[in-house]
Order: structure tokens, then C-alpha cells, then sequence
């Protein structure tokens, strides 16, 4: 017998919230039915009725689960510069410790209706637990290296990566880290290898200003830090005047989807330009580790009004308190209520499923799929706004 289920909204994502609807959904967690009872909920043998909102399962399209044996190291509101020194520094670690602490953090999204994770990885510790996950994972192997004589050695080492994810029935594509941390070589590889494959790519984006400034005018604290690194020849680097996303964005083959990661710098002039090179562009908001590292929030509501494709991510554990997408939107409109929670809604759904290329199994409720269902409760229901009360919890999970 299907399994129904209502509460007094539910958001559907790819239409129209539903007063007092109910979602039919077989053993599986199929969907079967979306019914709109009209005014009033009549009595239904079976259905269960839960206050609060019902909406598909997250999607966190950005997140470092191999990071996950960093929480709480280090301090918080130091920059970003700061903080890549301390992560490159600590990062390495007992084995049993990370693999123990990426299980955790697996199970921690799990917990807070996440269903799917594009993922960003440099090695091979998360292999086990995504192989054996609920949440269907993508992996977003990192390339990285400033050297233009390490390109080849750096291509091909982050393209065996790739092929042992994929050999173990794991999705996964190529990433460059951000501008500033691939030479031009690296990056052509790059693109030589992506526009084959149409598979998508992400890439950290103006996470902090002094990447602008390092492209503009080598000057800047990312390249005081890049300079400093022990080992790293950055000479070659030649300022083009332009912000960092102008400067680089053509090194992108321009079919395949794109996430831009973070954002917090980008100005409407950058937003234009990266449409005028992406034809499947979605920026990705990672609000909490904004505030962690920067202190400062991306101008959220300037993407709203541009109507470009936003999607949710929690970054890593090494700079954030949880792994919890919906915490991730309370803190967007703590500061921004004036964004309709249906679109926020949204990019933590369908449009980060689209963007992972997922949307065929999940992120809205629609006949055949199988999203999984999550209720949110403790709504300000008058305003339509999420509160700092506001809780997710799993009533269907991906089997």
C-alpha cells in the first residue's frame, strides 16, 4: 500500500507549493502521486500529517568530506590566505583518523536530508564511504599546480583519480582548485580534457579580494603566500590587469556545466562576463564558511536579481561548524529575508541536482522519481522565512 504523506505545504520545487498537499510514494520511495486536496484536507485512511513544509532532499554541490578530520582546528575570520597555509600544513594525518572522520561526516549530512554531494577530493581516502553511502556522491577531482613545468606530472597524476573513482562505479571530473592556483599549461590541459567529455567542472571563485588583486596587479596576500611557499617558482606569473574570473574563464570549455564555488567578491560585471563564457553556468553559496574564513557574505540578492542559477553547498568541516544545507540557507536569510524561501528552496534542490547532472532522479517531487522527503518545521509561516528554530528531519531516504 503506497505510503502518503502531507504536511501544510508541500514545495514540489519544479511547480507551485501545494497547500496541504500530500505525496504518494511506494516502498522504495518512488513517487506515485502529488495530490492538491484543494481548500480543505479531508480525512484519508493512512496519511500522515506533519507540521511544517515537505520538500525533496538536499543537494550539496560543494564540500571537502576528506577535510573532515580538520573540524574545528582552526581559528576563525583569518583570511583566506591564512587559512590555506594552516590546511596545506595540517592536512596530513593518520590514516584511520580521516577515514573515521569522513564516515562521520557522511552519516552527518545523511542526518540532515542530504542526498546528494559533489565533492572535492585529492586523494583516495573517501573512496569506501561514497562506494557505500546512501547519498550519491560526485567527485570533483582537484587540479592543481603552479608550475608550468609540473603541468603534465599534475595532469596525469589528477586524471588517474579520476579513472579509479569512475573504475569503482564512482562519477567523477576534473576541477581546477581556483585562477590563481593552475599555470596557463595546466589549465589548457584541462580544457583539452573536459570539452571531450562534457562532464561538469568547479572551480573556487574570488573567495577572498586579494584574488582579484593578484591578477590585476601581482600584488595582493595570495601572492605573498603563493610567493612564499617553499619550493614554488612563481615568476612566471604574468598580471593581465583583469579581475581573476575574466582573466581565466576562456580556459573553460564552454558546453560543459560549471560551478563557480563561493563568489564573495564577484560584482555584476564579473556575472556578466561568466555568462558570456559558460552557456550552463551555476554559482554555488557556501554562506557559513564565508563567515568562518572572510567574514563576509557573497551579494546573494545581486545573483537573485540577475536570475542566475544558484546552488548550496556547506564547504568543508575544516571551515564550518556542520554539514547541514539547511543551516546553510537559515544563515542566507538571516541576512537576506527578503529572498523568497521557494527559490532558496530550489537552489538547495533542483538546482543543485541539474547541476551534478541528478535532476532525472531527484531534486523535486515528480511522478517516477525518487528524491527522498524531508520535513522542515518551525517555519515563521507568516513571513514565509526561515528562523534560526527552523529543523529538517528525514521521513524518506534514498534506499
Amino acid at each position: 500500500m503506497p505510503r502518503k504523506i502531507s504536511a501544510h505545504y508541500v514545495f514540489p520545487i519544479s511547480s507551485a507549493p501545494i497547500k496541504n498537499g500530500i505525496i504518494e510514494l511506494d516502498d522504495n520511495g518512488t513517487i506515485l502521486n502529488i495530490i492538491d486536496p484543494g481548500k480543505e484536507l479531508k480525512e484519508i485512511a493512512g496519511l500522515e500529517f506533519y507540521s511544517g513544509i515537505l520538500v525533496p532532499g538536499f543537494v550539496n554541490t560543494h564540500c571537502h568530506i576528506e577535510l573532515s578530520h580538520l573540524k574545528g582546528r582552526f581559528a576563525e575570520h583569518t583570511g583566506l590566505p591564512v587559512f590555506i597555509s594552516q590546511i596545506s600544513k595540517a592536512r596530513v594525518a593518520d590514516e584511520n583518523i580521516i577515514l573515521k572522520a569522513i564516515k562521520k561526516a557522511d552519516l552527518e549530512m545523511q542526518n540532515n536530508g542530504i542526498v546528494a554531494v559533489g565533492d572535492i577530493s585529492n586523494t583516495e581516502y573517501s573512496f569506501f564511504a561514497k562506494k557505500h553511502s546512501k547519498i550519491k556522491y560526485h567527485t570533483f577531482v582537484e587540479v592543481l599546480s603552479v608550475s608550468p613545468e609540473n603541468a603534465m606530472a599534475a595532469f596525469k597524476s589528477c586524471k588517474n583519480l579520476e579513472n579509479k573513482f569512475s573504475d569503482i562505479g564512482l562519477s567523477a571530473s576534473l576541477a581546477p582548485h581556483a585562477p590563481y592556483s593552475l599555470s596557463k599549461k595546466l589549465f589548457r590541459l584541462f580544457n583539452e580534457e573536459t570539452k571531450k567529455n562534457k562532464k561538469t567542472v568547479s572551480m573556487h571563485n574570488q573567495e577572498t579580494a586579494s584574488e582579484n588583486e593578484l591578477f590585476i596587479n601581482k600584488s595582493g596576500d595570495i601572492f605573498d603566500s603563493i610567493k612564499n611557499m617553499i619550493g614554488v617558482d612563481f615568476s612566471h606569473f604574468k598580471p593581465t590587469g583583469q579581475n581573476s574570473l575574466e582573466s581565466v574563464s576562456h580556459s573553460f570549455p564552454k558546453e560543459n556545466k560549471c560551478l563557480l564555488v563561493h563568489n564573495t567578491f564577484s560584482k555584476e560585471n564579473d556575472i556578466v562576463t561568466a555568462n558570456g563564457c559558460f552557456n550552463k553556468l551555476y554559482w554555488v553559496f557556501c554562506p557559513n564558511a564565508n563567515l568562518y574564513i572572510e567574514n563576509k557574505l557573497p551579494d546573494i540578492p545581486l545573483f537573485y536579481k540577475l536570475k542566475q542559477k544558484c546552488t548550496i553547498g556547506t564547504d568543508s568541516l575544516a571551515s564550518n561548524h556542520k554539514l547541514s544545507v539547511l543551516d546553510e540557507l537559515k544563515t542566507i536569510h538571516a541576512h537576506f529575508p527578503e529572498l523568497p524561501m521557494w527559490e532558496l528552496l530550489k537552489w538547495a534542490s533542483l538546482n543543485g541536482a541539474e547541476a551534478l547532472q541528478l535532476s532525472d532522479k531527484m531534486g523535486s517531487f515528480e511522478i517516477g522519481k525518487q528524491p527522498g522527503v524531508n520535513l522542515i518545521s518551525n517555519i515563521d509561516f507568516n513571513k514565509m522565512l526561515l528562523i534560526p528554530e527552523s529543523k529538517v528531519k528525514v521521513l524518506v531516504d534514498r534506499t
